[in-house]
């Protein structure tokens, strides 16, 4: 079966280092040559915010036959200078609960947001047992939400899916230039019906870009 042209495969990882700065500097001489060999859309870089890795990853690709082709090169690189601490495979499809989701390779390129927020998230089966209206309702509160919240102006948000691909459901990535808007945003979803059901949202990956 063939790969469907509209789907984006998508790789999250994070990688702690024996020496932080040399690893920084010679992935970021090695970076080009990986896309290219990959044939990767994209790899952004970024230095972690959390104790237990030092950089963290986000690349994306047509075909997943891509995305392990880069991580045979990753692990090469990092060889004996360090270790990946996580990874989250998924696959980016349009959501089916908004009908104009913006095309996503076009929203990566042109974002060059400063933060990066990653994380994988799960719900629990009774969510699937709801009826589609139901869940349509609900998610709909939660989008309306987190679009008019005064402190929603410049995050971008991708879902992605990793049903039977990963440890969880979802892997959820956010862009922005404010972690402090960020945390405001989030801490009002708390309130939203959608919380019934969220049972997974760790590890938390945020970094500031490379």
């Amino acid at each position: 079966m063939e790969e469907n042209p509209n789907e984006l495969y998508m790789f999250i990882f994070s990688i702690k280092l024996e020496d932080i700065d040399s690893g920084v500097t010679d992935l970021k001489k090695v970076r080009n040559e990986m896309i290219l060999e990959s044939s990767l859309k994209h790899l952004n870089l970024y230095n972690s915010l959390r104790g237990d890795c030092d950089l963290i990853g986000w690349v994306s690709a047509d075909d997943p036959s891509n995305i392990q082709i880069f991580l045979k090169l990753l692990k090469n690189f990092i060889g004996e200078r360090g270790e990946i601490i996580h990874s989250f495979m998924s696959i980016y499809q349009r959501s089916p609960y908004l009908k104009n989701s913006l095309k996503i390779e076009d929203q990566i390129n042109k974002s060059n947001k400063k933060y990066i927020v990653a994380y994988p998230m799960s719900k629990s089966n009774d969510w699937y047992l709801l009826p589609y209206e139901d869940r349509k309702r609900i998610m709909n509160e939660h989008i309306r939400t987190a679009v008019t919240d005064p402190n929603n102006k410049d995050i971008l948000s991708y879902t992605t899916y990793s049903f039977g691909l990963g440890d969880q459901e979802f892997v959820v990535i956010y862009e922005t230039d404010s972690l402090y808007s960020w945390m405001k945003v989030t801490e009002k979803l708390r309130e939203v019906e959608a919380r019934k059901w969220i049972i997974k949202e760790a590890p938390i990956l945020t970094g500031i870009r490379i």
